[in-house]
């Protein structure tokens, strides 16, 4: 069993919360031990309108063809908040691994319904870090500057 399946959000406004505060991650950290993974987090504010059913399937075509890629770990698809918001992630082994992941076809084709489903999102790039018998740490793995809200232009 993956040991990442027991997370969940601490409550409905956990999309706004530092990812370390959006989870109690302490229910997974007795499954794992000592080790470093690579987390992207994908938060988003979806357009009125959007075509849930639409960016549900594309979603789920990008998940079934990144967990097939070598280093994958796990995958968050966050129930979107009263507020709109939402946050996923993607865990993986290592950086490398997430990026082969991110060029395949599937992942491409979600990516290219960004301007029409979202007002906004953000993307943010973390080490996480688990020392044996300490809490999970998480910090910005290099590209800070990624991890700034990106608002989307409205398709014409």
């Amino acid at each position: 069993m993956d040991a990442f399946e027991a997370l969940s959000p601490v409550s409905d406004h956990y999309a706004s919360l530092p990812i370390a505060r959006a989870f109690d991650w302490s229910v997974v950290e007795a499954a794992l031990g000592a080790g470093e993974w690579y987390l992207v987090a994908f938060r988003s504010i979806r357009r009125p309108g959007a075509d849930e059913a639409r960016l549900a399937h594309y979603d789920e075509l990008a998940y079934q063809e990144a967990s097939r890629v070598p280093g994958y770990v796990h995958y968050f698809k966050g129930p979107t908040a009263s507020d709109g918001t939402c946050l996923s992630f993607c865990i993986w082994r290592d950086r490398a691994s997430a990026r082969a992941a991110a060029g395949r076809p599937a992942h491409v084709e979600a990516v290219s319904l960004l301007g029409e489903m979202y007002q906004m999102y953000t993307l943010e790039l973390l080490r996480m870090r688990r020392r044996a018998g300490e809490p999970f740490e998480f910090e910005p793995y290099d590209r800070p500057e990624l991890s700034r809200p990106v608002a989307v232009p409205a398709p014409s």
